[in-house]
């Protein structure tokens, strides 16, 4: 049974003035969303996307990696469990669990 960390995707490099009605606009085609977690930070805002089937994500991956999003080339990849990483190694939001 996949877990939920199989369903969220990363998005990164988003436009900074980002709304969550933007990134359902963009990535409803791919499956149902459960939810969408914008962060935005001093640089540029990334958010998590979960779908509710692993496929899903994955499509949305295979789909929108490297789309122009208001001038901005999107990122868009699986998670990989902790969220992205800083210099160092350390997480970029939330506290550093090692």
């Amino acid at each position: 049974m996949a877990g939920r960390r199989d369903c969220r995707v990363f998005v990164g490099n988003l436009p900074s003035d980002v709304k969550q009605r933007d990134l359902e606009d963009i990535f409803y085609k791919y499956g149902r969303i459960n939810f969408i977690d914008i962060k935005f930070t001093r640089d540029v805002p990334f958010a998590f996307i979960e779908f509710d089937d692993p496929r899903d994500a994955r499509d949305a991956v295979h789909g929108r990696d490297g789309y122009d999003f208001d001038g901005c080339r999107i990122r868009v990849e699986l998670t990989r469990g902790v969220g992205p990483r800083g210099p160092g190694g350390r997480p970029l939001y939330g506290p550093d669990p090692r």
